[in-house]
């Protein structure tokens, strides 16, 4: 006996093929984001808006300062992500994979949470430590004036850019 298809299945598998297999890639995509924030507790759709804004959820991008994949990660931050996790450094080649570069990528966010956690914006100061570094955020966390949200007292232009860009995506303002 032959199983009919849902009407469900029918549309998604027309889809599917509309789109080229896209929809495969973007569940692909997707899947990893989701697996690298609940492995680091951070929200995937946060994961997600910062591979949104550092490449257009493109895993073989490349920065001009030597970032990689789809969530720019520098080669030392990868450094930096092994000697704390126990991990081996991660290859060049490595991390052009998708769920090496989700996985660092959650698990620097979810230092940066952590550090900045009894902030009123803990988010904003984790997506600048992202951005700028640590040494960075510490540092503007000091010359920060009364009644100005951190975001706005950004001294970097493209970090508080980058910072109001995902933050917008993530919150559904853009």
């Amino acid at each position: 006996m032959r199983k009919r298809l849902s009407n469900l299945q029918i549309v998604s598998a027309l889809l599917l093929l509309a789109l080229g297999g896209a929809g495969l890639w973007i569940h692909h995509v997707d899947r990893n984001i989701w697996k690298a924030g609940r492995k680091n507790g951070v929200d995937p759709l946060l994961l997600r808006a910062v591979g949104i804004t550092e490449s257009r959820l493109n895993p073989k991008a490349v920065g001009a300062a030597g970032e990689i994949g789809m969530f720019q990660i520098m080669p030392n931050t990868a450094k930096h992500w092994a000697q704390k996790t126990g991990h081996k450094v991660p290859t060049e080649k490595q991390l052009f994979k998708l769920r090496v570069n989700a996985n660092i990528s959650a698990w620097y966010l979810r230092e940066g949470l952590d550090e900045f956690a009894d902030k009123e914006d803990p988010t904003a100061y984790a997506l600048a430590y992202y951005n700028a570094g640590p040494s960075r955020v510490r540092a503007w966390e000091d010359l920060q004036l009364p009644g100005i949200p951190f975001v706005e007292g950004i001294p970097f232009p493209g970090t508080r850019k980058y910072v109001t860009q995902i933050l917008g995506i993530y919150r559904g303002e853009k």
